[in-house]
Protein backbone atom coordinates (compact mmCIF):
# COMPACT_ATOMS: atom_id res chain seq x y z
CA UNK A 1 0.00 0.00 0.00
CA UNK A 2 1.53 3.59 -1.22
CA UNK A 3 1.53 5.72 1.31
CA UNK A 4 -0.35 8.30 0.20
CA UNK A 5 -3.13 5.30 0.70
CA UNK A 6 -2.97 4.75 4.09
CA UNK A 7 -5.67 5.77 6.73
CA UNK A 8 -3.54 8.48 7.92
CA UNK A 9 -2.90 9.73 5.01
CA UNK A 10 -6.32 10.24 3.80
CA UNK A 11 -7.88 11.81 7.22
CA UNK A 12 -4.72 14.30 6.81
CA UNK A 13 -5.93 14.83 3.28
CA UNK A 14 -9.97 15.25 4.55
CA UNK A 15 -8.88 17.65 7.22
CA UNK A 16 -7.02 19.59 4.69
CA UNK A 17 -10.14 20.08 3.03
CA UNK A 18 -12.56 21.14 6.04
CA UNK A 19 -10.15 23.42 6.94
CA UNK A 20 -9.56 24.88 3.09
CA UNK A 21 -13.02 25.37 2.86
CA UNK A 22 -13.20 26.45 6.31
CA UNK A 23 -11.06 29.38 5.07
CA UNK A 24 -12.21 30.22 2.11
CA UNK A 25 -16.20 30.56 3.82
CA UNK A 26 -14.46 32.72 6.83
CA UNK A 27 -13.27 35.21 4.69
CA UNK A 28 -16.23 35.57 2.49
CA UNK A 29 -17.92 35.73 5.74
CA UNK A 30 -15.53 38.45 7.11
CA UNK A 31 -15.40 40.48 4.01
CA UNK A 32 -19.13 40.92 3.67
CA UNK A 33 -19.46 41.73 7.76
CA UNK A 34 -16.22 43.42 8.95
CA UNK A 35 -17.64 47.31 8.60
CA UNK A 36 -20.74 46.20 10.85
CA UNK A 37 -18.19 44.32 13.38
CA UNK A 38 -16.01 47.34 13.68
CA UNK A 39 -19.07 49.96 13.78
CA UNK A 40 -20.73 47.51 16.36
CA UNK A 41 -17.58 47.37 18.59
CA UNK A 42 -17.51 51.11 18.37
CA UNK A 43 -21.08 51.24 18.79
CA UNK A 44 -20.33 49.23 22.52
CA UNK A 45 -17.09 51.33 23.64
CA UNK A 46 -18.61 55.18 22.91
CA UNK A 47 -22.11 53.58 25.08
CA UNK A 48 -19.81 52.40 27.82
CA UNK A 49 -18.17 55.80 27.90
CA UNK A 50 -14.92 54.20 29.47
CA UNK A 51 -11.52 55.82 29.51
CA UNK A 52 -13.17 59.23 27.77
CA UNK A 53 -14.27 57.17 24.65
CA UNK A 54 -16.86 59.44 23.90
CA UNK A 55 -14.30 62.38 23.36
CA UNK A 56 -12.03 62.20 20.02
CA UNK A 57 -9.00 61.38 21.23
CA UNK A 58 -6.55 64.63 19.85
CA UNK A 59 -9.24 66.77 21.68
CA UNK A 60 -9.57 65.00 24.64
CA UNK A 61 -5.38 65.34 24.74
CA UNK A 62 -4.79 69.06 23.33
CA UNK A 63 -7.82 70.10 26.02
CA UNK A 64 -6.33 68.36 28.81
CA UNK A 65 -2.54 70.20 27.86
CA UNK A 66 -4.27 73.43 27.62
CA UNK A 67 -5.31 72.59 31.32
CA UNK A 68 -9.19 73.05 30.03
CA UNK A 69 -11.99 71.00 31.30
CA UNK A 70 -12.85 67.62 29.49
CA UNK A 71 -16.34 66.27 30.89
CA UNK A 72 -18.78 63.29 29.87
CA UNK A 73 -23.08 63.74 30.33
CA UNK A 74 -23.44 60.01 28.89
CA UNK A 75 -27.08 59.90 28.10
CA UNK A 76 -27.10 57.12 25.94
CA UNK A 77 -27.42 54.27 28.60
CA UNK A 78 -30.97 56.32 29.36
CA UNK A 79 -32.18 56.03 26.03
CA UNK A 80 -31.17 51.81 25.67
CA UNK A 81 -32.73 51.14 28.76
CA UNK A 82 -35.66 52.44 27.77
CA UNK A 83 -36.25 49.87 25.09
CA UNK A 84 -34.33 47.26 27.00
CA UNK A 85 -36.44 47.93 30.01
CA UNK A 86 -39.87 47.19 27.65
CA UNK A 87 -38.30 43.73 26.58
CA UNK A 88 -37.79 42.84 30.48
CA UNK A 89 -41.86 43.87 31.22
CA UNK A 90 -42.83 41.54 28.14
CA UNK A 91 -40.60 38.77 29.89
CA UNK A 92 -39.87 36.90 25.96
CA UNK A 93 -40.61 33.23 26.45
CA UNK A 94 -40.60 30.08 23.76
CA UNK A 95 -44.53 29.39 23.07
CA UNK A 96 -45.59 26.59 21.06
CA UNK A 97 -48.74 26.52 19.14
CA UNK A 98 -50.53 23.42 17.10
CA UNK A 99 -50.99 23.94 13.79
CA UNK A 100 -51.39 20.87 11.89
CA UNK A 101 -53.27 17.95 11.77
CA UNK A 102 -51.11 15.80 13.97
CA UNK A 103 -50.60 18.51 17.08
CA UNK A 104 -53.64 19.04 19.21
CA UNK A 105 -53.39 21.77 22.28
CA UNK A 106 -52.77 18.85 24.94
CA UNK A 107 -49.99 18.15 23.30
CA UNK A 108 -48.48 21.49 22.52
CA UNK A 109 -49.37 22.20 26.27
CA UNK A 110 -46.57 19.51 27.24
CA UNK A 111 -44.16 20.80 25.03
CA UNK A 112 -44.60 23.66 26.24
CA UNK A 113 -43.77 22.52 29.84
CA UNK A 114 -40.69 20.77 28.80
CA UNK A 115 -39.67 24.09 27.17
CA UNK A 116 -40.14 25.97 30.27
CA UNK A 117 -38.05 23.59 32.46
CA UNK A 118 -35.34 24.17 30.12
CA UNK A 119 -35.94 27.72 30.03
CA UNK A 120 -35.76 27.42 34.06
CA UNK A 121 -32.83 25.19 34.61
CA UNK A 122 -30.75 27.82 32.53
CA UNK A 123 -31.77 30.51 33.41
CA UNK A 124 -33.01 31.88 30.32
CA UNK A 125 -34.53 35.08 30.97
CA UNK A 126 -31.07 36.58 31.91
CA UNK A 127 -29.67 34.60 28.60
CA UNK A 128 -32.19 36.41 26.13
CA UNK A 129 -32.16 39.92 28.38
CA UNK A 130 -27.99 39.90 27.42
CA UNK A 131 -28.52 39.76 23.89
CA UNK A 132 -31.10 42.10 23.55
CA UNK A 133 -29.15 44.52 25.33
CA UNK A 134 -26.45 43.74 22.89
CA UNK A 135 -28.99 43.77 19.80
CA UNK A 136 -30.48 47.31 21.03
CA UNK A 137 -26.92 48.64 21.75
CA UNK A 138 -25.32 47.99 18.65
CA UNK A 139 -27.21 46.23 16.49
CA UNK A 140 -26.85 42.38 16.99
CA UNK A 141 -27.02 39.69 19.92
CA UNK A 142 -26.52 35.86 19.83
CA UNK A 143 -27.96 33.16 21.78
CA UNK A 144 -27.44 29.32 21.85
CA UNK A 145 -29.27 26.04 22.23
CA UNK A 146 -26.80 22.86 23.25
CA UNK A 147 -27.13 19.63 25.10
CA UNK A 148 -25.52 18.05 27.94
CA UNK A 149 -25.24 15.10 30.36
CA UNK A 150 -27.59 15.51 33.22
CA UNK A 151 -24.81 15.07 35.74
CA UNK A 152 -21.54 12.88 35.84
CA UNK A 153 -22.94 9.46 36.64
CA UNK A 154 -25.58 9.17 33.61
CA UNK A 155 -25.94 8.91 29.81
CA UNK A 156 -29.10 10.94 29.87
CA UNK A 157 -28.94 14.54 28.56
CA UNK A 158 -30.48 17.79 28.40
CA UNK A 159 -31.11 20.19 26.84
CA UNK A 160 -30.03 24.19 27.79
CA UNK A 161 -30.30 27.59 26.17
CA UNK A 162 -27.05 29.15 26.82
CA UNK A 163 -25.03 32.75 25.88
CA UNK A 164 -22.47 33.22 23.82
CA UNK A 165 -20.38 35.55 24.84
CA UNK A 166 -19.17 37.55 22.09
CA UNK A 167 -22.07 37.72 20.13
CA UNK A 168 -20.77 40.62 17.37
CA UNK A 169 -18.05 38.15 16.48
CA UNK A 170 -20.61 35.28 15.25
CA UNK A 171 -19.97 35.36 11.30
CA UNK A 172 -22.87 33.70 9.21
CA UNK A 173 -23.07 32.78 5.99
CA UNK A 174 -22.72 35.08 3.53
CA UNK A 175 -25.59 34.77 0.88
CA UNK A 176 -27.84 33.87 4.32
CA UNK A 177 -31.57 36.89 3.82
CA UNK A 178 -33.50 35.49 6.49
CA UNK A 179 -33.48 37.70 10.16
CA UNK A 180 -33.39 34.03 11.87
CA UNK A 181 -30.61 33.08 9.59
CA UNK A 182 -31.92 29.75 9.38
CA UNK A 183 -31.06 29.52 5.34
CA UNK A 184 -27.59 30.10 6.19
CA UNK A 185 -25.42 26.92 4.96
CA UNK A 186 -22.62 27.71 7.91
CA UNK A 187 -21.46 29.98 11.04
CA UNK A 188 -18.73 30.13 12.54
CA UNK A 189 -18.94 31.00 16.80
CA UNK A 190 -15.01 32.46 17.93
CA UNK A 191 -13.64 32.53 21.13
CA UNK A 192 -9.95 34.43 21.81
CA UNK A 193 -8.05 31.83 24.44
CA UNK A 194 -4.91 32.62 26.27
CA UNK A 195 -2.02 30.34 24.71
CA UNK A 196 -1.45 28.81 28.03
CA UNK A 197 -5.38 27.96 28.30
CA UNK A 198 -4.90 26.60 24.87
CA UNK A 199 -1.72 24.28 25.55
CA UNK A 200 -3.18 23.22 28.83
CA UNK A 201 -6.75 21.88 26.94
CA UNK A 202 -5.64 21.00 23.59
CA UNK A 203 -1.63 19.31 23.89
CA UNK A 204 0.48 18.65 21.15
CA UNK A 205 -1.15 21.63 18.63
CA UNK A 206 0.65 24.07 17.52
CA UNK A 207 -1.16 27.08 16.31
CA UNK A 208 1.69 28.92 15.83
CA UNK A 209 2.54 26.81 12.57
CA UNK A 210 0.58 28.39 10.09
CA UNK A 211 0.49 25.55 7.28
CA UNK A 212 -1.04 27.74 5.10
CA UNK A 213 0.73 31.43 4.48
CA UNK A 214 -1.56 33.18 2.45
CA UNK A 215 -4.32 33.07 4.56
CA UNK A 216 -5.26 36.45 4.83
CA UNK A 217 -6.36 36.49 8.51
CA UNK A 218 -3.67 33.49 9.55
CA UNK A 219 -2.28 36.42 11.97
CA UNK A 220 -5.69 37.14 13.14
CA UNK A 221 -6.06 33.48 14.64
CA UNK A 222 -2.76 33.19 16.61
CA UNK A 223 -0.31 35.43 18.49
CA UNK A 224 1.82 35.06 21.23
CA UNK A 225 -0.59 35.78 23.97
CA UNK A 226 -3.89 34.39 22.43
CA UNK A 227 -4.94 31.34 19.90
CA UNK A 228 -8.34 31.97 18.50
CA UNK A 229 -10.80 28.83 18.36
CA UNK A 230 -14.20 28.65 16.43
CA UNK A 231 -17.10 26.36 16.31
CA UNK A 232 -17.30 25.58 12.74
CA UNK A 233 -21.22 24.88 11.86
CA UNK A 234 -22.24 23.39 8.83
CA UNK A 235 -25.12 21.67 6.59
CA UNK A 236 -24.05 18.77 4.76
CA UNK A 237 -26.48 17.59 1.86
CA UNK A 238 -27.77 14.32 2.22
CA UNK A 239 -30.73 12.79 0.33
CA UNK A 240 -34.13 11.31 2.65
CA UNK A 241 -36.50 8.98 1.21
CA UNK A 242 -40.03 9.18 1.98
CA UNK A 243 -43.05 7.22 1.55
CA UNK A 244 -46.75 8.87 1.46
CA UNK A 245 -49.40 6.17 2.31
CA UNK A 246 -53.10 5.95 0.94
CA UNK A 247 -54.34 7.24 4.38
CA UNK A 248 -51.83 10.06 4.60
CA UNK A 249 -49.07 8.39 7.06
CA UNK A 250 -45.30 9.23 6.30
CA UNK A 251 -42.72 7.12 6.68
CA UNK A 252 -39.17 7.92 6.71
CA UNK A 253 -37.29 5.05 4.69
CA UNK A 254 -33.65 6.57 3.85
CA UNK A 255 -31.96 3.75 5.03
CA UNK A 256 -34.47 0.94 4.95
CA UNK A 257 -33.29 -2.23 2.84
CA UNK A 258 -34.97 -3.05 -0.39
CA UNK A 259 -37.46 -5.22 0.68
CA UNK A 260 -38.59 -2.71 3.14
CA UNK A 261 -39.15 -0.29 0.44
CA UNK A 262 -40.20 -2.91 -1.84
CA UNK A 263 -43.71 -3.45 0.91
CA UNK A 264 -44.31 0.02 1.11
CA UNK A 265 -44.49 0.13 -2.86
CA UNK A 266 -47.12 -3.19 -2.88
CA UNK A 267 -49.28 -0.86 0.04
CA UNK A 268 -50.08 1.59 -2.65
CA UNK A 269 -47.22 4.37 -1.01
CA UNK A 270 -45.31 6.88 -3.20
CA UNK A 271 -41.90 6.78 -3.11
CA UNK A 272 -39.90 9.95 -3.31
CA UNK A 273 -36.68 10.78 -2.84
CA UNK A 274 -36.14 14.48 -1.17
CA UNK A 275 -32.86 16.61 -1.05
CA UNK A 276 -32.08 17.23 2.88
CA UNK A 277 -28.94 18.11 4.69
CA UNK A 278 -27.56 17.08 8.56
CA UNK A 279 -26.10 19.77 10.69
CA UNK A 280 -22.56 18.57 11.51
CA UNK A 281 -19.60 20.69 14.33
CA UNK A 282 -16.52 21.03 14.23
CA UNK A 283 -13.77 23.19 16.84
CA UNK A 284 -11.21 24.95 15.01
CA UNK A 285 -8.49 27.17 15.39
CA UNK A 286 -6.47 28.19 11.74
CA UNK A 287 -4.39 25.15 11.52
CA UNK A 288 -6.05 22.50 13.10
CA UNK A 289 -9.08 20.09 13.72
CA UNK A 290 -9.67 19.99 17.57
CA UNK A 291 -12.97 18.06 17.54
CA UNK A 292 -15.89 16.68 15.06
CA UNK A 293 -17.59 16.07 12.93
CA UNK A 294 -20.23 15.67 15.38
CA UNK A 295 -23.84 15.44 14.06
CA UNK A 296 -26.37 17.67 15.61
CA UNK A 297 -29.78 16.45 16.20
CA UNK A 298 -32.05 19.23 14.35
CA UNK A 299 -32.84 20.58 10.73
CA UNK A 300 -31.02 24.06 12.21
CA UNK A 301 -27.86 25.68 13.11
CA UNK A 302 -28.60 26.12 17.26
CA UNK A 303 -27.40 29.14 16.92
CA UNK A 304 -30.00 32.25 17.40
CA UNK A 305 -29.30 35.55 16.23
CA UNK A 306 -31.07 38.90 17.00
CA UNK A 307 -30.52 41.53 14.70
CA UNK A 308 -31.35 45.33 15.01
CA UNK A 309 -31.95 47.70 11.46
CA UNK A 310 -30.72 46.36 8.77
CA UNK A 311 -30.51 48.87 5.60
CA UNK A 312 -29.48 46.90 2.21
CA UNK A 313 -27.69 49.25 -0.07
CA UNK A 314 -26.93 47.26 -3.45
CA UNK A 315 -25.01 44.49 -2.03
CA UNK A 316 -24.01 46.33 0.98
CA UNK A 317 -25.59 45.59 4.20
CA UNK A 318 -25.31 47.95 7.12
CA UNK A 319 -26.61 47.22 10.15
CA UNK A 320 -26.97 49.57 13.56
CA UNK A 321 -28.54 49.95 17.17
CA UNK A 322 -29.51 52.93 18.89
CA UNK A 323 -26.07 54.10 20.05
CA UNK A 324 -24.97 54.81 16.02
CA UNK A 325 -26.97 57.61 15.21
CA UNK A 326 -26.65 58.82 18.99
CA UNK A 327 -22.94 59.31 18.86
CA UNK A 328 -22.83 63.10 17.20
CA UNK A 329 -25.29 64.25 19.77
CA UNK A 330 -23.67 63.14 22.68
CA UNK A 331 -20.01 64.56 22.00
CA UNK A 332 -22.29 67.87 21.29
CA UNK A 333 -23.34 67.20 24.74
CA UNK A 334 -20.01 66.60 26.43
CA UNK A 335 -18.58 69.46 24.78
CA UNK A 336 -21.28 72.03 25.55
CA UNK A 337 -21.14 70.50 29.17
CA UNK A 338 -17.35 71.13 29.15
CA UNK A 339 -17.69 74.68 27.43
CA UNK A 340 -20.41 75.96 30.02
CA UNK A 341 -18.21 74.55 33.01
CA UNK A 342 -14.91 76.04 31.55
CA UNK A 343 -16.90 79.71 31.11
CA UNK A 344 -18.35 79.23 34.68
CA UNK A 345 -14.83 78.72 36.36
CA UNK A 346 -13.50 81.49 34.92
CA UNK A 347 -15.93 84.27 35.45
CA UNK A 348 -15.02 86.33 38.80
CA UNK A 349 -15.88 85.46 42.59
Amino acid sequence: MAESDTPRSKEKTDSDDVLKDMRARWDRSYDREKHNITAAYEDLTFLCGDDYAQWPAEERKRRENDGRPVLQENRLPTFVHQVTGDIRQLKPAIKFVPVDNEADEKRAEIIGSLTRYIENRSEASAIYFRAADSQVACGIGHWRVLTEYADDTTFNQEIRIAPIEDGVAVLWDADSVLPSREDAMYCFVPVDMTRASFEAKYPGKTPNEIGDIGWTHANEWASDDFVRVAEYWLKVPTKRKLALHPDGQISEITDAPQDIIAWHLSNGARVETRDSHKVCRYLVTATDILEGPSDWAGRHIPIVPLIGEEYRIGRKLIRNGIVRNAKDPQRMLNYYYSAHTETVALQPK
